[in-house]
């Protein structure tokens, strides 16, 4: 989080020189004339930028929550598959099935979502989880019990199998490259428009600018950490995978 907050001071500080050189070689003080047009321009172009800049954050702020609340509901999963096994009563069973689960959390675990973060689909844990798969199809059993125990772990492999595939797809999802661009170069112009403001003060001048300066280098910091919720300082770690493994390990 540091390292965010430096590099936006930094940025701001880059801001307020551009903005000193400006000042003394364009003499934009000297431009107060035109300070209703590029006020009404301000105005206009500034309420269309700050809907951009909500809706871009909003966006990727969703979008990092719904990956981490699949993910951690994929985790909760595993260990209520493994509780659902144990009503089978067999325990050469349920030592497969926990091996089986706990192979699998152990390959997400020690990738830490890189596959993802990369962008590219991991195949080694999706040969694992269906090794999960072809622990409950050599389930044998010959009672009523047993067979209403293995429609509820059927369906809730089913289940499980939906939600995995839904936190892959939205971990590899990214905010359209157009967006980005539309995000980057209007706000571009707009600090422009601040640097070639005419103020008649010049330390307002620059504290306009550095201000802008260090809100802009702080959104587009969280826009590509958010964007990408694998890597950078907001990040989704395995740790509901290692959480679950301790409950199986402690609890069963």
């Amino acid at each position: 989080m540091k390292i965010v907050v430096i590099k936006s001071v930094l940025f701001a500080i880059f801001c307020a020189v551009v903005t000193y050189l400006v000042r003394s070689f364009l003499h934009t003080d000297l431009l107060l004339a035109d300070v209703g047009g590029l006020s009404a321009f301000v105005t206009v172009f500034g309420t269309l930028y700050g809907i951009m800049t909500a809706f871009v954050v909003f966006e990727v702020w969703s979008q990092y929550n719904e990956t981490k609340r699949l993910t951690e509901k994929e985790a909760q999963g595993l260990e209520r598959l493994f509780r659902l096994t144990l009503y089978f009563r067999d325990e050469p069973l349920n030592k497969k099935m926990k091996a089986a689960i706990k192979k699998y959390a152990d390959i997400v675990i020690k990738g830490k979502f890189k596959n993802a973060g990369s962008g590219i689909r991991g195949t080694e844990s999706a040969k694992v989880f269906r090794e999960i798969s072809e622990v409950i199809r050599d389930i044998k059993f010959d009672d009523d019990h047993d067979a209403l125990v293995f429609s509820q772990v059927l369906e809730h492999y089913g289940q499980l199998s939906l939600i995995r595939t839904e936190r892959i797809d939205q971990a590899l999802t990214r905010l359209p490259t157009l967006l980005k661009v539309f995000l980057y170069s209007s706000s571009f112009f707009a600090l422009v428009t601040f640097v070639i403001m005419p103020f008649s003060n010049p330390l307002y001048n620059f504290w306009s600018v550095a201000v802008v300066g260090f809100i802009q280098a702080m959104i587009f910091q969280l826009v590509e950490d958010l964007d990408n919720p694998f890597v950078g300082h907001w990040n989704i770690t395995p740790e509901p995978f290692e959480r679950a493994l301790r409950h199986m390990e402690e609890d069963y």
